[in-house]
Order: structure tokens, then C-alpha cells, then sequence
């Protein structure tokens, strides 16, 4: 098409004519289209993502955002008491909903304290969006009131971070978001944008989630698929190793049922033990430190290792060959190139679809006839679980951490979604976890951040609403983020949160008592009745100081209809071992 540029453009240069040109064809073209404001643009696309809940504080700088959202039904607004319990409570939606989930806060101070939760996004594998204010254009750059280079701050904990400085770029750049958040591996994506450009109009950009990113994972290829096959053929002890691309791809009862044809038992990684369950046939458990003992034994006898879905992390492996043998052949699989051969070697290495490689690892078996049973599961399953009782003493008074645990996956129904923090009782509740359905268990990962699990606890729920909740963390966890109560009651999120207190740190005990022979320093404080403090927000809240009384009491929170708190007096002297990296 040749565009006339007219006598009005006598005297200038053809490029300088052709840009005037184009801004005005532009210009024209985008006249007789809808126009909003670029906040209204913000929550229609949060829709078109079908976000249907918001986790946030306001500010002056978001504000607009909120205006439009108190307008909006289809989006619940969930207001916490801390920024930080708003990013933990998106993380914990997103993992256990499988779908992005989106955190707004203010500029400054309310962008820093959303950090901690958008840093366990990222080592969660969680696409959380945190969407914040930032200074308007005029206040930047002068040394302005709660002022800071908020996407550069936020660059080392997200996939993706970016102040938006003009409104015809809020919905690309929200768009870029989302796409990068959900390109694997998953994680957290950020953008900033002030009041002033989120009152400007724009013209509206009703694209598709199927327009800008791909929602299908590539299939695996079928030549590496015909050598593994060959792999496990020549292979006389192969296992499986599950991670969290089963789970997400609802594989659990696919690699069940291979593991089942071919004799081949499966272990999981230990951030997710439930991508097997407990009940299937060859399950082995969780691999690594505070594992199964069944796994941990089976596993380094291994000539071959084919890991499905999985992100080797340190405690299923510390990053040292042991548990994993290093003579054994690794296969590892991942929806995430960059994940293969990031901690030890492969033979194999394989990118794509979990589905496309379970599925095809199946149909090779089963075409070769592959039958490789090589070890007593059931047997080993069972001596395990002969020392997990023997470690239990069930009348011991302070209650032992190692009861707790038991009696809390006795009490939590076989749905329920179980969410473990850092520190010594999480590291008990991992010991004595049994997986009966994939998506019911979440720990704090790699990041490790004590008091995260309560309001992860509360967006699981928000996710699962039908589905019963158990948070377990320790004392020093609890006051983290204990105000987040508040917004459980208020938005009747009724998860039972049990609490294991030592007036401590347990965690920090045992590393003093194994490291520096024992001399405890800075590791003891006093605690508040945290059920009664529980009743004053308005929650149930009972304090068990008797094993026997603990189950029931347990059951009784799931039946109050309210958030719930058991506040368990423990012996600070039951702690985790401690586990050293192999020299």
C-alpha cells in the first residue's frame, strides 16, 4: 500500500514524513476503538486469566487498581494484614489451584515486604504475579518519599520485572507477565505502575491467554524415548524418581500403573511426596532427609535412575552422590530444559511433556515386555515403618514431636491438604506423611522460610475450599504471620493450624547441640497462649499439654466451622537429626 504524504510535508525528510505518517494512521485507526482506563485494562486481563482472586494491601499507588476490583464480582479481593502474608497466600493458591495467582501492594515499603514470599515463589516453581504501585513519573528519581528502583529490586527473585512507565504498554507488559510466569520452570513475574498511568485511558487490547502464550508442552522425543527403553532393558535394578511435573500434569496414577507393568519401583522427590500415593503397590515414599527409610535404602542400590518430572533438590539428594549412586545411569526428564544436568550428569537428558514421556515410556514397555522386579517393596515398606512407630512414644509427657506428627496424619482425612513449615516440627510431619491423592502436601521448599506456612495454608483453602486444610509449622513460625488470623475469621477460611511450641527455636537447638556441642545461645523466648489468643480473633483455639487428648482435639478444630489453632506444648528435646553433606 503507498501511503500519499501530501504538500503539508514539503521540506522534510522522507523518514521524519513516514514516521508523522504512521503515528497518524495509528492514531486514526485506534480513535473508533473502546477506550478505559488502564486499570480497568489491568483487571480485564486478570479475567481473560481467569483470576478469580486478588491477595493484597492498598496504597495510593494501587488504589486505582482496588477501585476497579470493588467493581468487579468475578474477583474476590482477599485484604491480609501483611504483605507478606498476601504474596504467601498466592504462593499457596498457585500451588495447590495449578494456576497463576496474583498479589498487589503499594510502592516502597509495601513492595519490599512482599519480597520473602515472591523469593518462595521462585524457588517454589509458582506463578505468582505481584502487580504494585510505584511512584508517579514526577517523584521518581529524586530522592522522593517511599522511592527505590522497585523493578531492579525485584529482579532477582522473579523470571521477569518491569516498571511500566506509559499506559499503551500496562496490557503488553501484563501479558509478558503471565507468559513468562507460565513458561517452564514456573515462577513469579513482576510489574510496577504508578496512579497517573493507571488513570490514562487506553484503547483496549482484549487478546486471548491462547493469542500470546502457549498453553501446550512440547511432545518427548520418541528416539530418546526408544533409548531409555533399551536403558531400562539392559538396566537389573532401575527405579523411578517422581517430581512435581507429575502432579501438575495429573500423572500420579499413570506412573502408578508403569511402575505396576514393569515391576519398577517408585520413590518421590522430597518437596513432593505426594506425586505417588502411599497405597500404590511399588511406592517407595520420599527420597532424601527426612524421607523414607525404605526410599533412602532402595534407592542407592540402583544401576538406573529415570526421574519423571523432577527438579533434583538438595534434601532429597545433597548434592552429592550417596543416596544416588554414582555409578548408577540417570535418566532425567523435565518440562524444563534448563533443569537437566544442573546437579549431577545424565545419560539420558529428555525435554518435553510429562504426559508425552509417561505415555510413551508405557506403550515402549509394554510393546517390549519389559518386566524388572528386583526388591521386596512391601518388605521394606514394612521395617520402615516398624522404626517410625519405635520412634514414637505415645505417653511422654512434654509431647514428643515425633507423636505429633504421627497423630497429625491419623487426624487429617485422607483429602487433606497438608502445608509444612520450615524448621524442627516440619521436619517430624514430612517423616510421618503418607500421600493418599497428589496435590495435599506443600512445604516451604528451597527457601525454607519459617512462618510462610499459615498463610499458604489459607490460599490453599481459598483454592481447595472444599478440601480440609492442616497447616503445621513451630512456634517461632507462628508469630511471623499470626495477625493473618485476622483475615482468616473475617474471610472465614477455616483451615486447623497446629502449632508445635517449645518456646523456641527447635531447629536452631539441634544444629547448636550437634555443631557447637551444645551451647545454646539466642534460641529460647517466652510464647502468648496461643489459643486463647486465637479466641480473641474471633477463631477456635484449644492447647493440648496431653498426647491422648491431641487427636481429638485435632478432630474437634476440623468441626468448629471457624480457623482453628492447637497450640501443643512439646518436649523441646525431641529434635530432627541434623544431616550433614557427604565429604
Amino acid at each position: 500500500m503507498r501511503v500519499s504524504l501530501g504538500p503539508s510535508y514539503a521540506g522534510r525528510n522522507d523518514i521524519q514524513a513516514i514516521n508523522i505518517t504512521i503515528k497518524e494512521v495509528i492514531v486514526k485507526s485506534n480513535s473508533d476503538k473502546p477506550k478505559v482506563s488502564a486499570a480497568r485494562a489491568v483487571v480485564d486481563v486478570l479475567l481473560r486469566e481467569k483470576i478469580d482472586h486478588v491477595f493484597g494491601i492498598p496504597g495510593t499507588q494501587n488504589l486505582a487498581i482496588l477501585d476497579v476490583l470493588r467493581e468487579t464480582p468475578e474477583v474476590r479481593f482477599i485484604l491480609t494484614r501483611s504483605e507478606q502474608g498476601a504474596a504467601f497466600m498466592a504462593h499457596g493458591y498457585a500451588r495447590i489451584k495449578l494456576a497463576p495467582a496474583v498479589v498487589t501492594a503499594t510502592e516502597g515499603p509495601g513492595l519490599t515486604n512482599l519480597s520473602t514470599g515472591i523469593a518462595a515463589a521462585l524457588k517454589g516453581y509458582a506463578p505468582v504475579i505481584s502487580i504494585c504501585g510505584v511512584q508517579e513519573n514526577y517523584m521518581r528519581d529524586r530522592d522522593s518519599m517511599q522511592d527505590i528502583d522497585q523493578a531492579n529490586f525485584m529482579r532477582p527473585i522473579t523470571k521477569f520485572a518491569k516498571t511500566v512507565e506509559t499506559p499503551d504498554k500496562v496490557q503488553e507488559m501484563l501479558r509478558k507477565a503471565f507468559r513468562i510466569a507460565l513458561t517452564e520452570p514456573k515462577g513469579p513475574a513482576h510489574i510496577d505502575v504508578s496512579s497517573d498511568v493507571l488513570h490514562e485511558s487506553v484503547v483496549v487490547e482484549d487478546q486471548t491467554p491462547e493469542s500470546y502464550r502457549t498453553t501446550v508442552l512440547p511432545v518427548c522425543d520418541g528416539a530418546q524415548l526408544d533409548q531409555i527403553t533399551a536403558l531400562i532393558s539392559k538396566a537389573e535394578r532401575p527405579v523411578f524418581l517422581v517430581g512435581r511435573g507429575v502432579i501438575e500434569e495429573g500423572l500420579v496414577d499413570a506412573v502408578g500403573e508403569l511402575s505396576r507393568a514393569t515391576g519398577i519401583p517408585v520413590a518421590a522427590l522430597q518437596y513432593t511426596p505426594d506425586a505417588v500415593r502411599s497405597t500404590q503397590e511399588l511406592a517407595l515414599g520420599a527420597l532424601g532427609r527426612n524421607g523414607s527409610g525404605a526410599a533412602n535404602r532402595i534407592v542407592p542400590k540402583a544401576d538406573l535412575i529415570v526421574a519423571i518430572g523432577a527438579h533434583i533438590d538438595v534434601f532429597s539428594s545433597m548434592f552429592s552422590y550417596g543416596i544416588l549412586s554414582e555409578s548408577a545411569k540417570l535418566v532425567h526428564h523435565s518440562s524444563a530444559s534448563g533443569q537437566i544436568g544442573l546437579v549431577f550428569p545424565v545419560t539420558v537428558g529428555v525435554t518435553g511433556s510429562t504426559r508425552s514421556f509417561v505415555a510413551g515410556l508405557h506403550e515402549r514397555a509394554e510393546q517390549a515386555g519389559l518386566k524388572k522386579t528386583w526388591v521386596d517393596v512391601a518388605q521394606a515398606r514394612a521395617d520402615w515403618e516398624v522404626e517410625l512407630a519405635a520412634k514414637v512414644k505415645p505417653e511422654a509427657v512434654p509431647i514428643q514431636s515425633q507423636f505429633v506428627a504421627q497423630t497429625i496424619r491419623k487426624a487429617l482425612p485422607k483429602n487433606g491438604i497438608c502445608v509444612v513449615d520450615a524448621g524442627n516440627g516440619g521436619k517430624h510431619v514430612r517423616s510421618y506423611f503418607k500421600s493418599y491423592q497428589p496435590g495435599t502436601f506443600i512445604c516451604m521448599d528451597d527457601w525454607a522460610s519459617v512462618g510462610g506456612a499459615f498463610p499458604m495454608a489459607l490460599g490453599a483453602k481459598l483454592a481447595c475450599p472444599d478440601q480440609p486444610v492442616l497447616c503445621a509449622s513451630g512456634d517461632g513460625g507462628a508469630m511471623y504471620n499470626f495477625g493473618e488470623l485476622e483475615t482468616a475469621v473475617r474471610e472465614n477460611i477455616q483451615i486447623v493450624y497446629v502449632i508445635f511450641n517449645d518456646n523456641g527455636l527447635g531447629n536452631e537447638r539441634a544444629f547448636q547441640n550437634e555443631r557447637y556441642g551444645g551451647r545454646f545461645f539466642a534460641v529460647d523466648f517466652q510464647n502468648p497462649d496461643f489459643a486463647a489468643l486465637a479466641k480473641v480473633f474471633g477463631a477456635y483455639g484449644e492447647q493440648v499439654t496431653q498426647p491422648g487428648d491431641l487427636e481429638a482435639a485435632i478432630g474437634r478444630a476440623f468441626a468448629s466451622g471457624k480457623p482453628a489453632v492447637i497450640d501443643v506444648i512439646i518436649d523441646r528435646n525431641t529434635l530432627a537429626p541434623v544431616v550433614y553433606r557427604p565429604e
